[in-house]
């Protein structure tokens, strides 16, 4: 599960219509907040319009066909214009996050029935990997999961504060060595190494710690 950017390029993207067939039950609501917030058609792929530090630091593009299939199929992203989406569907440029009102609703408001029934529906059965906050969790529903990872990154005794780019640098890892569940403590980036995994009831969290000489 990958997190949403209010930070977005405003390169001039392609007109054309949503192609992403995953998620085309909400492309009526997704129209309907385009259309209230007055949001034009210019589409670029969503890992080139997000542009927050989870993005960049992801740098999707320039990852090897055989990674970017894996993060493609394997992703879900949330959208506070899209609901959910993928790795690559067209995406608008729009200034908005889950606090933005429309027809007297928050997005998150607007979003939340969808977003809890399509992630029940989606996750039944699988284990998920959490690269999003807490506020972005909570639009989730989890119940169905088999198995839930979350991942705290300290840097020598504190706690990271800002996770983005850790994350995407923990998302990379995984998908270029094609990790599987029991191979977690391989992970490593930068001076980042996995000091523990711990289990509480079907939630694994994944503790990384550097010496601080990075990021």
């Amino acid at each position: 599960m990958l997190p949403s950017s209010k930070k977005q390029s405003k390169m001039k993207g392609s007109y054309q219509e949503f192609s992403d067939e995953r998620f085309t039950q909400l492309y009526p609501k997704a129209k309907e907040l385009m259309r209230c917030f007055n949001v034009k058609e210019e589409f670029l792929p969503l890992f080139l319009r997000y542009k927050n530090r989870f993005w960049d630091s992801l740098e999707y593009w320039v990852l090897p066909p055989t990674v970017q299939a894996r993060i493609k199929d394997r992703s879900v992203v949330l959208s506070p214009l899209l609901g959910l989406a993928s790795v690559e569907s067209p995406m608008p440029e729009y200034s908005l996050d889950w606090k933005s009102i429309c027809q007297g609703k928050t997005l998150k408001e607007y979003w939340k029935e969808d977003i809890k029934k399509l992630s029940k529906e989606l996750f039944e059965g699988k284990t998920v990997f959490l690269f999003v906050g807490k506020q972005e969790e909570n639009l989730l529903d989890l119940s169905t999961a088999s198995q839930i990872v979350v991942f705290e990154y300290y840097r020598a005794k504190q706690k990271v504060k800002n996770p983005l780019p850790h994350r995407a640098y923990t998302l990379r890892y995984i998908a270029e060595k094609d990790l599987s569940l029991d191979e977690l403590f391989k992970i490593n980036f930068y001076d980042y190494k996995v000091e523990k995994v711990e289990r509480k009831g079907k939630r694994l969290k994944v503790l990384l710690r550097s010496e601080g000489r990075y990021i």
